[in-house]
């Protein structure tokens, strides 16, 4: 077992622990990152809504205008209706005129048709005689005379009168053919009028009921385009929010870090004298010891040369052989200890390249990329058609980075699956977890909820990748 210095620990510790807390500080900008890309897509679907209601109210202008027209049409048929009235009105008068004519001719007639009944009464009552057997029978031939003259008189009257009579009933017929074409020729341009105006007066309530439908419509996008610029706000207030915290967590973190930082530094310098004075009182020892070890065996070696000596002078000639050298011996080299660099803490893996589990047994009902049946941005997730309170669960381990409300997508968790993926649940009844929570593989993250922002029972699963929404078909199985 390869042995480690307590400051090679201490170190190896101390960058763990920071390689942890970065970790842990990037979970941040990921989170601002995917709130800025959520709130592009909202000013994209603003946009877009404003560029159709531009569409709209240049209809709503041009059918403004139709309208005009037609009030204009509307305007002048009453007009000609009015001169048409004026004019009946006044040939009205000019029948009661002839009216008045025609009674008195009647009343003519009948006083000279009276005249002429009393000439035939008179001329009766003469008989059947001539004028000249009345002048024979009567005594006196100047009255018969002056009778004969008035009876001429009388006849050309009676002609006279019968002439006038037939002229005057004429009259009455010819004015009274008069009064009824003129009645009718009034009649049928009064009717044809009206017709008019009642063709022109249908298409205008037409118009204006397409404009009222437009304005409506107008209305509703109008509504839609608050409605989005509010939740745009919301977001953009909770990204400034995160951003806020971030630079406070980042700006914290560095001075913590730093006076870690400097502490190990301290403290592995002390250990580092430290350990360097041990180990060169240590050596100094070993040399000191080494030392005397060899000056003792310099002192035996020196008594066993001399007395191998004395024995040589004794034996010498007894014993002619030569008895070789003592060896010398050397001090062992002790090697001194250095510390070993810090082990680099190995790279996170990166989640979403298997096959998840889903967050709930339950149909989908919308799928990614499909337009909104209500207008506004197409589907940047998929929608499961599950009952209220069903259970949600965690399709992969991670952290819980945001558990609350968020306008537009009602009840909602975001789970950090990976360095760049993360997991939204949305639109649940109440979030089952809190912020910094750890989750595992089907962990509990809420239920469903009920209508609400979607209009309907479900639940909606969003997976971002680098900041982008992808299809969460491709990492469910």
């Amino acid at each position: 077992m390869k042995y480690l210095s307590p400051s090679t620990i201490l170190l190896t510790g101390t960058c763990c622990f920071l390689s942890a807390m970065s970790a842990q500080a990037s979970n941040l900008p990921q989170k601002i990152h995917e709130s800025k890309a959520r709130l592009e897509s909202i000013h994209q679907s603003v946009a877009n809504l404003q560029a159709q209601l531009q569409k709209k109210q240049k209809s709503q202008s041009e059918l403004r205008a139709e309208i005009h027209q037609l009030d204009v049409k509307i305007q002048a048929t009453q007009a000609q209706l009015t001169k048409i009235q004026g004019q009946r009105q006044k040939t009205r008068q000019e029948i009661q005129t002839l009216q008045t004519q025609i009674n008195q001719l009647q009343q003519d007639l009948l006083q000279q048709k009276e005249i002429l009944a009393d000439q035939l009464r008179a001329a009766y009552m003469l008989g059947g005689e001539t004028p000249l057997a009345v002048w024979l029978q009567t005594e006196k031939p100047a009255e018969i005379g002056r009778l004969s003259v008035y009876y001429q008189a009388l006849a050309k009257a009676r002609l006279d009168l019968i002439s006038k009579t037939q002229v005057t009933s004429n009259k009455i017929s010819q004015t009274q053919r008069q009064k009824k074409q003129q009645e009718a020729q009034l009649t049928h341009l009064a009717t044809l009028t009206q017709a008019q105006e009642q063709t022109l007066q249908g298409q205008r309530a037409q118009h204006a009921k397409l404009e009222e439908q437009l304005v409506q419509r107008i209305a509703a996008d109008q509504a839609k385009i608050a409605n989005l610029e509010a939740n745009a706000n919301i977001l953009n207030g909770l990204v400034n929010r995160l951003s806020t915290e971030y630079a406070q967590q980042v700006a914290a973190e560095k001075a913590a870090a730093a006076r870690r930082a400097a502490e190990a530094r301290k403290r592995a310098a002390e250990r580092l004298a430290a350990e360097r004075a041990a180990a060169a009182r240590a050596a100094a020892e070993r040399r000191a010891a080494a030392r005397a070890a060899a000056q003792q065996r310099a002192e035996i070696a020196a008594k066993a040369a001399a007395e191998q000596r004395r024995a040589e002078q004794l034996q010498k000639e007894i014993h002619q052989e030569a008895v070789p050298p003592p060896t010398p011996v050397q001090a062992p080299q002790i090697a001194e200890l250095k510390p070993t660099a810090p082990s680099t803490p190995p790279a996170s893996s990166t989640v979403g390249q298997g096959s998840f589990p889903l967050p709930v047994s339950a149909p989908i009902k919308h799928l990614f990329g499909t337009p909104r049946m209500d207008g506004g941005p197409n589907w940047q997730g998929i929608t499961f058609a599950a009952a209220p309170g069903t259970p949600v669960h965690a399709i992969a381990p991670g952290m819980v980075l945001y558990a609350g409300p968020l306008r537009g997508y009602g009840e909602i968790v975001i789970v950090q699956q990976a360095d760049l993926v993360l997991a939204i649940y949305g639109h649940l009844a109440k979030p089952a977890v809190q912020v910094g929570q750890k989750l595992q593989t089907g962990s509990l993250v809420g239920s469903v909820g009920s209508g609400g922002e979607m209009n309907a029972d479900g639940l909606y699963l969003e997976i971002r990748s680098h900041g982008h929404p992808v299809n969460p078909l491709h990492f469910l199985r």
